[in-house]
């Protein structure tokens, strides 16, 4: 019934009048292969669960009755794989003890309560028996009801949405106002020298909480990496708080503005597409934004974010702020603007790395998506 390779992922499985749905809890799916018939399903991918890192799972499992295969359908998303595989017509009235043939427990494997939908209305009580079979009694429905989800209670998962909600809107609305107040004062204008001091607290305070996308996965908040959110939190505000901050020479140039009109025009659809995935909804329009701006925006924002660095060189070179010089108490030296030149030489190997990662999203998203 299992693969022969030990790595399985964690499923939970829920039911209607008419399917039986899986959840997969696997992210940056790569490679998967997913065999359904009308006896069993067999999986196996490429994927990151929990904190163990990009591995290889599968599972194979026989099915406690048989299913209409051909009607039968996965999808794969960024934080799961769902699957709906359709009872039989003949079988529709009845309810599943179980997900597999044999009554082992895996401990791989169990129950989704908010997918176990007895009725056709679950709101109507009394509809519920019907469902209910000779081979599903009383006993056998509190031995599957002492299998919840132990690890998240749903007061859990409640608190978390709301607050991820929250911060999404938060951090879209203030990236609005960003790129809105940079809009109209070169309307009113015709140019951006001299508008940084226009958005200066805005920028500041949503690049600051930004670090919470870094906290979120540590803390099991979200299912996603925190390396990337670190690396783009560090770069950025490398970049806003120390080369910007003490430059007051760059803070007049339009190359700064222009660079916080593309960082901020990028999250106008990253932090809506997250809402939304929050509310378990779809949106084909922002999901195509989100996955497909970054083409041209993330070389844009590289180039201008090196371009503010480069411009800085001089002003630094003379200041000699953040540089340690010889002689000194701890006999050691730092040159700052040394630093930064090994930035410049890295910073395209970083946007490559970024956009290999959005790349590989993006065909997980939208082309698997419009199969």
């Amino acid at each position: 019934m299992a693969s022969s390779i030990d790595l399985h992922p964690p499923i939970h499985w829920g039911q209607t009048l008419h399917s039986v749905s899986l959840r997969i809890g696997l992210t940056d799916v790569k490679y998967p292969k997913v065999d359904i018939n009308e006896s069993s399903i067999k999986f196996q991918a490429t994927g990151c669960s929990g904190s163990r890192g990009e591995q290889l799972y599968s599972f194979e499992i026989e099915l406690f009755e048989k299913i209409d295969a051909k009607t039968s359908t996965y999808r794969i998303n960024d934080r799961e794989i769902n699957v709906n595989l359709k009872k039989k017509k003949g079988d529709t009235n009845n309810a599943w003890p179980r997900l597999t043939k044999a009554s082992a427990k895996l401990p791989w494997l169990k129950a989704d309560f908010d997918k176990m939908a007895f009725s056709e209305d679950e709101s109507d009580q009394e509809q519920k028996k019907p469902m209910f079979n000779n081979n599903f009694n009383d006993d056998m429905y509190k031995s599957l009801r002492q299998d919840p989800r132990k690890t998240k209670p749903k007061a859990f998962l409640d608190h978390r949405t709301n607050w991820l909600l929250f911060y999404n809107l938060f951090q879209f609305t203030a990236y609005l106002l960003v790129f809105s107040r940079l809009i109209f004062y070169f309307i009113a204008r015709g140019h951006l020298q001299n508008a940084y001091r226009l958005v200066e607290n805005p920028i500041k305070l949503c690049q600051s909480l930004a670090v919470l996308e870094t906290i979120h996965p540590l803390i099991g908040f979200t299912k996603g990496d925190w390396t990337s959110p670190l690396i783009q939190f560090l770069g950025r505000n490398l970049i806003l708080f120390v080369v910007i901050n003490f430059n007051n020479e760059i803070k007049a140039s339009p190359v700064v503005p222009c660079l916080f009109l593309v960082w901020s025009f990028v999250e106008l659809f990253r932090y809506p597409y997250y809402g939304i995935r929050l509310l378990n909804k779809d949106n084909r329009i922002i999901a195509w934004l989100r996955y497909t701006l970054w083409i041209v925006l993330y070389p844009l924002g590289a180039f201008l974010e090196g371009l503010t660095i480069y411009k800085s060189l001089n002003y630094y070179q003379s200041k000699r702020y953040f540089s340690i010089d010889l002689p000194n108490a701890m006999n050691f030296s730092f040159n700052f603007v040394l630093f930064l030149q090994i930035y410049l030489v890295l910073l395209p190997l970083g946007l490559i790395h970024m956009m290999q990662h959005m790349w590989n999203q993006r065909k997980k998203t939208l082309i698997k998506k419009n199969k």
